[in-house]
């Protein structure tokens, strides 16, 4: 499945946040962790794009984020 700009833009802004993004296949849907000093989002890989979306969306809405964000995002973000 290819991915989405939408999901690629979200991507490269956790890359601007240092949040390591890692796909990978088990039970659940995922979501953002910190594991000591680093931060992860870990997805399973056979979400549609649109819940991967999803989960991206709803914690960066929850994060403190001070990065000057794209128009299309930050509408997602602000929903």
């Amino acid at each position: 499945m290819q991915k989405t700009t939408i999901l690629k833009m979200l991507e490269e802004f956790c890359k601007k946040l240092s949040i390591t993004v890692r796909y990978d296949r088990f039970f659940g849907k995922g979501g953002y962790c910190r594991l000591r000093e680093k931060k992860y989002f870990i997805i399973n890989e056979r979400l549609c794009n649109e819940a991967k979306e999803q989960i991206f969306i709803k914690e960066l809405s929850a994060l403190d984020h001070n990065i000057e964000l794209p128009d299309q995002l930050k509408a997602l973000l602000n929903r």
